[in-house]
């Protein structure tokens, strides 16, 4: 009893299917894999160390500062690895109330965020950012990035987050002009 030709020949097709190096569908990232923002600025990639002049006190204008309801003064502080300045905005309640942060991270970028929420990645003026709840949703932030390896972030942070990324993105608007 002999075979039909054709037996062999399908057998061979998928075999050598089986072999190719290409994989149908859309790829998709790994469950977890980190996920940053596509690279949309329009705008050229400054000197890393474009950050070590600036201070963070001077980077939300004066003019800024009335329509975004602060009424105390800069305090400015830093850590190892930022340095910031805090303004307040007192509100008719302390729970309304909130502190409003321009913080500067020279090396450390956008894809470095640490944070147990959602980020979400959007666009600033000309720069490249990300909106996100800060660690123990303490307020809401938005990260400009400035480099791969650097970044600047407005937060507004009180007792209700939720109701803090809008003044947090009003002033991310008034200081993203004054960023390389």
């Amino acid at each position: 009893m002999s075979r039909p030709w054709h037996v062999p020949a399908a057998l061979l097709v998928a075999l050598c299917a089986a072999c190719s190096t290409q994989t149908g569908g859309t790829p998709l990232p790994a469950e977890g894999a980190p996920t940053g923002p596509t690279s949309s600025n329009r705008r050229p990639v400054p000197d890393p160390r474009v950050l070590q002049a600036a201070q963070p006190c001077d980077l939300l204008p004066a003019a800024a500062l009335k329509p975004l309801g602060i009424t105390g003064a800069a305090k400015p502080s830093s850590t190892s690895k930022s340095r910031q300045c805090e303004w307040r905005v007192d509100k008719s309640t302390t729970a309304e109330s909130y502190t409003i942060a321009v913080v500067i991270y020279e090396s450390t970028g956008i894809s470095d965020i640490k944070t147990d929420k959602e980020i979400e990645y959007l666009t600033v003026g000309d720069h490249d950012a990300a909106r996100y709840f800060t660690r123990a949703a303490a307020g809401c932030a938005l990260s400009l990035e400035i480099t791969p390896t650097s970044r600047v972030d407005v937060q507004a942070t009180g007792e209700s987050p939720e109701d803090l990324c809008g003044p947090a993105l009003e002033a991310a608007k008034q200081v993203e002009p004054a960023l390389p």
